[in-house]
């Protein structure tokens, strides 16, 4: 399975759009800020499965985090603001890893920094894939018990 993960788009709908006919992913997960671009841009793949939430930007979008299961792993996202990711990224994120711990996340992705990062911790993974609006993404391919990360650019 490989999930496409993205934050942060802030109108750069074209460079969604790009990044999706590149990847060619069978799900997307999105990570906020710009909740109304890639609901635009979902509607133009239909047999792509979305799972969205808002950010600090989407005024308009209550569900801000989620916690679902992909390829047998759980993973949960947020856009990352309520979790003070920007303060506590040299911490390696302790407030956020510490939520995610707590509801079994096996994977944690994250936004709102624009900066790209994955840490490994303890069998847990976490990733923030940095902003589209800069041409940054991240993928995620789950074979079997497998995990495999890669962050990427435009």
């Amino acid at each position: 399975m490989k999930i496409l993960v993205i934050s942060d788009i802030h109108g750069s709908v074209s460079y969604t759009e790009r990044i999706i006919e590149r990847e060619k992913p069978d799900e997307v997960i999105f990570l906020g800020d710009g909740y109304r671009d890639i609901k635009e841009s979902a509607q133009f793949y239909p047999d792509i499965r979305f799972h969205l939430v808002g950010g600090n930007c989407d005024y308009y979008c209550d569900e801000q985090e989620r916690l679902i299961s992909l390829g047998g792993k759980s993973i949960f996202f947020t856009h990352g603001h309520r979790y003070n990711v920007k303060l506590e990224r040299q911490l390696n994120y302790i407030t956020l890893r510490a939520h995610a711990a707590n509801l079994g996340a096996d994977i944690v992705l994250f936004g709102h920094t624009h900066v790209p990062d994955t840490v490994y911790m303890n069998a847990m993974i976490m990733m923030n894939p940095g902003a589209v609006m800069a041409g940054q993404y991240g993928i995620i391919e789950i074979v079997g018990d497998e995990v495999k990360t890669e962050l990427k650019r435009l």
